[in-house]
């Protein structure tokens, strides 16, 4: 069976969405689909997982956003998170928020080596509804490898038109104990 060649879904007048939608049918056999999706030449997906250790230290930075809604990011992972009172918790979601600090870290522990992450926003509806919302729209970002263990992630909201992948950037990092996180953050 001849491969199918990827498509730059930028000027097909669909929304991230849709465009993954479609790329989903045109590469039904997930062996052979790219985990992402060309937009202006950019690769794009939903959601990234990063390859960790079985536990250890992450951290999750904002480092830009524009003030057009009101936007975040979540860690996820088969396992937990440890918050400061000990509570473990499966999902995180953090707001790029001024009343916060723009860094958060918890120690974690995965049970299949992977944390996932992508990003969350809030969206206004008529009736003075607001809904936290993923995945909708024009959402979407490019990751920008830094290392094996830090990577940037460049975010359009689903109400970006076009997509904006400026609308947000934060960093996630993760190191095998708190220890080294602490050395690192020094330097």
């Amino acid at each position: 069976m001849k491969s199918q060649p990827e498509r730059d879904y930028a000027e097909s007048g669909l929304t991230i969405q849709y465009a993954m939608l479609d790329h989903f049918k045109r590469f039904p056999d997930k062996r052979v689909r790219p985990p992402y999706i060309l937009w202006n030449g950019l690769r794009v997906t939903t959601a990234d997982a990063l390859p960790v250790q079985k536990e250890g230290l992450v951290r999750g930075e904002f480092l830009s956003a524009k003030n057009d809604l009101e936007q975040g990011f979540d860690i996820d992972l088969k396992g937990w998170l440890q918050l400061a009172d000990g509570k473990k918790i499966k999902r995180l979601r953090t707001w790029n928020d001024s009343r916060y600090q723009a860094v958060v870290e918890y120690p974690f522990h995965t049970s299949d080596g992977f944390i996932w992450t992508w990003n969350v926003y809030k969206m206004n509806y008529p009736g003075l509804q607001v809904v936290e919302e993923k995945w909708t729209g024009n959402s979407g970002f490019w990751v920008e490898k830094v290392s094996e263990t830090e990577r940037l992630y460049h975010c359009s909201h689903g109400k970006a038109n076009p997509p904006d992948f400026e609308s947000l950037v934060y960093k996630v990092s993760v190191f095998p104990t708190i220890a080294q996180a602490s050395t690192l953050k020094q330097k």
